[in-house]
């Protein structure tokens, strides 16, 4: 932890992580950081020497600093901390101790977002998603989401629906009665997020610390990488989930 310590140590400062991600975009010369951190040469050498000795940045041959691989990984990082700090209040009442490995790290995804702060909210985001799907929509739940799948896109490519195992599937009976595609089922041994999504759009929720879902807050978005973190993450219990087409 000593090592991890020292390397936090340089980043804990707003010029630094300025540079890096000035730099990341494209090498700079000493005085084209300077005038980016509108600071004076000298504080901006100072910030140089600190990143080039933590190897996150390098000086090539033009003279000019890029960012090094390893600084690049460390980047990737970043994202996923600063929206762990910004959510820190959800964070600390809810667990996401259960998703599967590679996830959280990856949580910065999750950060071009739209907060669903009630329940309201996340049933009108929910219908929204159903309605608007011209491809596909997938759910995760531990408990009906929504009295039916819309019969309305008869044309859809795909309809998911990932449950606990042992659901009573009566309770579901109305959703793969609609006209429309076919419903492929699955069942996993414990659901502990609830995904609802299509090609365009997700919403994502998880458990309180007391294991239950908590649907009176989560997280919506639109953006690919949003979308995309929730899709691996439904592929992942489904690609393990006992199916029933």
């Amino acid at each position: 932890m000593s090592n991890a310590a020292g390397l936090l140590f340089e980043l804990a400062n707003s010029d630094r992580l300025t540079i890096l991600a000035e730099i990341d975009k494209a090498p700079l010369k000493l005085s084209q950081v300077a005038r980016k951190l509108s600071a004076t040469v000298q504080e901006t050498s100072r910030h140089l020497e600190r990143l080039s000795a933590a190897k996150l940045v390098e000086k090539d041959s033009t003279s000019s600093y890029r960012v090094t691989p390893f600084g690049k990984l460390i980047l990737s990082l970043l994202p996923s901390f600063s929206f762990l700090q910004a959510q820190k209040e959800f964070f600390l009442s809810h667990d996401l101790s259960s998703l599967p490995q590679g996830f959280v790290p990856r949580i910065g995804e999750l950060s071009e977002h739209q907060v669903l702060e009630r329940l309201d909210d996340s049933l009108a985001y929910t219908e929204r998603i159903i309605t608007d799907a011209e491809q596909y929509v997938w759910i995760m739940a531990d408990q009906n989401v929504r009295q039916s799948y819309p019969h309305e896109h008869p044309e859809l490519v795909s309809r998911r629906l990932l449950l606990p195992k042992g659901t009573d599937l009566q309770t579901f009976q109305r959703m793969w009665n609609d006209a429309g595609s076919e419903l492929q089922i699955g069942f996993v041994d414990n659901v502990k997020v609830t995904i609802v999504m299509n090609e365009k759009m997700a919403a994502v929720c998880f458990p309180r610390l007391d294991g239950r879902m908590d649907f009176t807050q989560g997280f919506a978005g639109k953006t690919p990488k949003f979308n995309a973190w929730c899709r691996d993450l439904y592929n992942a219990y489904w690609d393990r989930a006992a199916k029933n087409r």
